[in-house]
């Protein structure tokens, strides 16, 4: 389904104030098929309540005629916001906040891998000795 992404950013900024907006999943990798659901996230300096979040991913969903799933990228994880910003990116309100954003993202994914693997050689070395 050919989906206008010039509609869906001006969406989500009118209802969001969206600040910066990724696309990511099948619709990014141009992997799409008929049942696929359209996978954005978004980052607003306005608090957005879970409710909120459902109800425009429910509009924006009525009016594209398929599925959405919408993340707000102040409450994903550190693994799920690296996996988003390897999508596309949609829209940047300032392109300094959006390199802040990734450099941030993959530094605090960079320490999280450091930190498992010293967790997994732990647990392997036991492993190994156990």
């Amino acid at each position: 389904m050919k989906v206008d992404f010039e509609a869906v950013k001006s969406f989500l900024i009118e209802e969001l104030q969206a600040e910066l907006i990724y696309l990511f999943g099948s619709y990014a990798k141009g992997k799409e098929r008929p049942d696929s659901d359209l996978d954005l996230a978004f980052l607003s300096s306005k608090e957005i309540d879970d409710y909120q979040r459902f109800l425009t991913a429910q509009k924006l969903a009525s009016k594209l005629n398929i599925e959405v799933d919408l993340i707000d990228l102040k409450k994903a994880s550190t693994v799920f916001k690296a996996q988003i910003i390897q999508g596309k990116l949609l829209y940047a309100e300032d392109e300094k906040q959006q390199q802040e954003f990734e450099m941030l993202t993959l530094k605090k994914y960079a320490r999280l891998n450091e930190e498992r693997k010293e967790i997994i050689d732990k647990i392997e070395r036991g492993a190994e000795n156990g």
